[in-house]
């Protein structure tokens, strides 16, 4: 969700709502709505490598959480390594959303002035920056609880936010969650409070997921110390037992880079620099989730001395950090591996677990290459390794001897990884050949078989996006179909795929075909009764017709005018050569013709036949040549597409109005000065003479103060 200045509004209301007499942020902190326009304001200047959105919303208020992202398309996701930079997880330690922020600014003022390496990281990373991690929680501090700590989630869920509230969203990740049994994790009111069970809270809901989607290889949290030590960064790990096993099995690779990383980050005093110190896997953090479940190079990073640092040394202390950020990203570009996994068959993605055999423990969670890319990625010092690739339904495999040298960039070790039970290679097709037209208005389309398959799945398009889909079949058993769709003068495109009890493989190669058809015009039907300039007395006459050829169905047409202006029955689904319509009996002459169909056009009309009706003296009594009564009878044919008619009735010295509704309500076309029996037809216009579309209609007959109402659908 793209956030705009509209937003901006509720924000303020919302940010005002603090209490009264109560300690002030300092103003050169960043509130959480100048956060937003500030953020805005920079999307819009680089529209082309920013954007800002939404990744998720707070667990009380439905903050949104801000997440911005810098890369050189920045509306899609690329196949480039993720990075994260994330602050404000806890509301009272306030320098990492500047940090944050300061990041973002000074990194597109050197992208602005073309500075090398910050327009190499935007073109081959995906850069991701979170300055709120706890939103509703920033905005009690900046309402003049600076001492407040977590969010504002309704612990005693009484609807009113109090001393009892707020969950540790730094402790609401689920690895290590069930560690954490000390009295500040399980107590509501403790600032540390863990929550009632692992990701209970939206913001780390949406932390999660957004890790499972890019699975970063550098993610920093930028904290302060509430209490603890200043000045530190925290990597991974040391496990105790019985739970854990001691150190991770990355402790040198984590402490080189966090000593690296820390060697370039200045103290406040400018004494001396950050210094790197080994994590406890103690309770469910951010740290521990990240490199626990992806790898990830993921440090705690406590910067300066306390959480609200004198305001005229945060642009200093913001810019302390900027060499060790640039570092990271430096970093992932240094030694170790990447690679894609595929399907050795169909050559797809596949999320697959790579295992370093040098670098694994019972302790860490699987490492998956990305769903979409098939990609991994790991940070390795310089070594030799072997590689271990895994994947339920598929065969384990092993590369051994892979190298990781220390200049030159990651070693791609790329792998096509067999399956158990193999899905079918993507079938070859050859009829209709790709590029040809064919006049054949029912071709046959085949392929060749393909091994492993036991069906297949075809598809026609009317586009070569493949978005239009005219005709799909996945129970095919052969490896021919002539397919039940109607086809026109158009190109066509069309694929087919093999599957088996293991899934569906590759498409085959899109095939584009052309078809000119030419169709037989239908024949014109003669008319054979009643015959023309004939009088009958049949209250009930049949008509009847020669076979017409090249015929499937037929339109019959009565008038009650030789200028075939005023229809009495019309029927356009007519497949036998005779018809009996329901007439009302009435001494007159009438007019009728008809004309010959089929898949793909009409043929045309017949002579016109004209016949006279003698009136049945006993069918309609004298005291019945008028209604009595107002009638509205329902439209027919119905549904219809062509045009259709409305029986109506309007007693004698009264005049009725017939008017027609589309289902928006709006009136589009209407019949005045009704009286007595009348028998409208509507051809599907509306009174500028335009063709509407198809749908439901309403009619209504209006006489007096009493109105009858139908409705009716229209079909093309």
């Amino acid at each position: 969700m793209r956030l705009r200045n509209y937003f901006l509004t509720a924000l303020v209301l919302l940010v005002a709502a603090g209490a009264l007499n109560a300690q002030q942020l300092p103003e050169r902190y960043t509130r959480y709505s100048q956060a937003v326009q500030i953020l805005d304001s920079l999307e819009t200047t680089f529209p082309t490598i920013c954007r800002l959105d939404t990744m998720g919303y707070s667990s009380r208020d439905s903050v949104p959480m801000l997440r911005f992202k810098i890369s050189d398309n920045a509306d899609v996701d690329e196949d480039e390594p993720a990075v994260f930079f994330c602050g404000g997880v806890h509301a009272d330690e306030v320098l990492g959303v500047e940090v944050v922020i300061s990041f973002i600014k000074t990194f597109l003022t050197r992208y602005a002035a073309n500075d090398s390496a910050t327009l190499f990281y935007a073109n081959n990373l995906e850069i991701f920056c979170i300055p709120f991690i706890n939103p509703e929680g920033h905005i009690v501090v900046e309402n003049g609880d600076t001492d407040w700590r977590k969010n504002k989630y309704d612990n005693d869920h009484n609807g009113v936010f109090n001393y009892h509230d707020g969950v540790d969203n730094n402790r609401n990740y689920d690895f290590g969650w069930s560690l954490d049994t000390a009295p500040d994790a399980i107590v509501p009111e403790s600032l540390q409070y863990k929550g009632t069970a692992a990701f209970t809270q939206n913001e780390n809901i949406a932390m999660r997921d957004f890790a499972w989607r890019y699975r970063p290889m550098v993610a920093i949290d930028y904290h302060s110390p509430t209490y603890g030590r200043a000045e530190k960064a925290y990597y991974n790990w040391y496990w105790y037992g019985p739970e854990g096993h001691g150190m991770s099995p990355d402790e040198d690779l984590m402490h080189t880079i966090c000593n690296q990383f820390c060697s370039r980050i200045l103290r406040d005093a400018r004494d001396s620099c950050y210094e790197a110190r080994r994590g406890l896997v103690d309770k469910g953090d951010f740290k521990t989730y990240f490199y626990g479940n992806f790898g990830t190079v993921s440090f705690s990073v406590e910067i300066s001395d306390t959480t609200i640092q004198n305001p005229a040394l945060v642009d200093s202390i913001c810019a302390h950090h900027l060499p060790g950020q640039y570092f990271l990203m430096s970093r992932v570009f240094g030694p170790g591996i990447t690679g894609i996994i595929r399907d050795s068959l169909t050559l797809e993605p596949i999320e697959a677990e790579v295992q370093v055999s040098q670098a694994i423990n019972a302790d860490i969670h699987a490492r998956l290459s990305r769903p979409d890319f098939g990609r991994y990625r790991r940070v390795l010092n310089p070594g030799t390794y072997t590689l271990v690739f895994k994947k339920t339904g598929y065969r384990t495999k092993t590369v051994s001897n892979v190298i990781v040298h220390s200049a030159g960039g990651p070693t791609v070790v790329d792998y096509l990884l067999p399956q158990t039970n193999p899905r079918p290679p993507a079938p070859v097709t050859y009829y209709p050949p790709n590029d040809t037209l064919i006049l054949d208005s029912l071709p046959v389309f085949r392929w060749h078989r393909t091994v492993y398959a036991t069906k297949y799945d075809f598809e026609i398009y009317s586009d070569s996006a493949l978005t239009s889909l005219l005709f799909i079949d996945s129970t095919l058993t052969d490896s021919s179909i002539t397919p039940g769709f109607v086809p026109t003068d158009s190109t066509f495109y069309w694929r087919v795929r093999a599957g088996n009890t293991g899934g569906w493989g590759a498409y085959s190669t899109v095939s584009r075909f052309y078809m000119e058809i030419h169709p037989e015009t239908p024949g014109t039907p003669i008319a054979i009764y009643p015959p023309s300039d004939t009088t009958i007395n049949d209250s009930l006459p049949s008509f009847i017709w020669h076979l017409s050829s090249f015929t499937t169905k037929y339109l019959f047409e009565l008038y009650s005018d030789s200028s075939l202006g005023h229809i009495v029955y019309i029927d356009s689904t007519v497949t036998d050569t005779s018809l009996a319509p329901s007439l009302v009996t009435t001494d007159s002459f009438f007019y009728w013709r008809l004309k010959g169909g089929n898949s793909y056009l009409w043929g045309d009309y017949s002579t016109v036949s004209s016949f006279h009706l003698l009136r049945l003296p006993d069918a309609i009594g004298d005291d019945k040549t008028l209604p009595r009564n107002i009638s509205l009878g329902q439209n027919y044919p119905n549904p219809f597409n062509i045009q259709t008619m409305i029986a109506l009735n309007v007693p004698a010295g009264k005049i009725g109005q017939l008017q027609i509704f589309d289902i928006g309500g709006r009136r589009i076309q209407e019949f005045a000065g009704l009286a007595g029996q009348e028998r409208i037809v509507w051809n599907g216009r509306d009174r500028n003479g335009h063709e509407v579309k198809s749908g439901i209609y309403f009619y209504r007959l209006i006489v007096g103060e009493k109105s009858f109402t139908e409705k009716m659908i229209l079909l093309k």
